[in-house]
């Protein structure tokens, strides 16, 4: 009796024994998934990695019952979206943007061309009533006073430039020393004199046409008419000097109507004269 309830205790053992190796050795595991509550394939233990794979929108829950050995590793989730199987993300091509070519932001203006001015013709003289015009006295055969090149200066050689004590009654011609000073109309000569502290040697004319014209500042001994003498037009007056009160050799040049120094008598503008009568080249 003894010996048979050993027996059957022996068998009781092994049969457990026997149980609990095959389901070490099946690696038997039970899993149930996050989304469903199925149960998961068992993991095989003799294989060298094991792996699962997310469903797409979860982490897979896994479960792996081992024994022990080298297998049955669970592979790791994946988080997000389940777009990757480890959890990176592939990046996006990049989009390349066309750039619009930028405008300036202000427009460049080229400069503009100043136009030159216009010469202004030259102003006709106005000539009072009973008094000849230049071009008057041109067309009747006037010439210029000085034989050679001149000019007429600046605003200090004009007629009505300030002096001291009374204001410039001609207008000069500017001429190298000797040249020969002639009248430009036909006439008589009122006087010659010398004047030390103002006109040096001077003459006047009495013309043909009611002017009468003054010479100043001519050249020391250069006379070459005397009172009441006639003259014609481009007879040889004086020459050019700088005597009397003059800073260098000019004709001081003076057109007068009514008589030179006479009562009602006064002078004139003789610059559009002289440019009327003005042939000389250079001049």
């Amino acid at each position: 009796m003894r010996h048979a309830c050993k027996a059957a205790a022996q068998a009781t053992t092994a049969m457990l024994l026997s149980a609990t190796f095959a389901a070490s050795s099946t690696g038997v595991a039970l899993a149930i998934s996050s989304t469903g509550g199925t149960l998961a394939p068992p993991a095989v233990a003799a294989g060298p990695v094991g792996t699962a794979r997310s469903g797409g929108t979860g982490a897979a829950a896994s479960t792996a019952a081992n024994t022990g050995g080298s297998g049955g590793a669970a592979a790791p989730s994946t988080k997000g979206t389940g777009g990757s199987e480890y959890g990176v993300l592939a990046p996006k091509p990049k989009v390349t943007r066309k750039l619009a070519p930028r405008k300036p932001s202000h427009t460049v203006r080229r400069p503009r061309a100043t136009p030159k001015p216009k010469a202004k013709p030259p102003t006709p003289a106005v000539s009072e009533a009973g008094v000849p015009s230049p071009a008057q006295t041109a067309g009747e055969g006037a010439v210029f006073p000085v034989l050679g090149l001149h000019s007429f200066g600046d605003a200090a050689n004009r007629f009505g430039a300030g002096r001291v004590g009374h204001i410039h009654e001609g207008q000069d011609v500017l001429a190298s020393e000797g040249l020969t000073v002639v009248a430009p109309l036909a006439g008589t000569i009122i006087t010659t004199a010398y004047q030390a502290g103002g006109a040096g040697w001077y003459a006047a004319e009495h013309t043909v046409d009611g002017l009468d014209f003054f010479y100043a500042h001519c050249q020391a001994g250069s006379l070459a008419v005397s009172t009441g003498q006639a003259v014609s037009a481009g007879q040889a007056i004086c020459q050019v000097g700088q005597t009397g009160d003059a800073t260098g050799p000019h004709l001081h040049f003076e057109v007068w109507v009514g008589g030179w120094q006479a009562a009602g008598g006064y002078p004139i503008d003789p610059l559009p004269y002289l440019e009327e009568w003005d042939h000389v080249p250079g001049g």
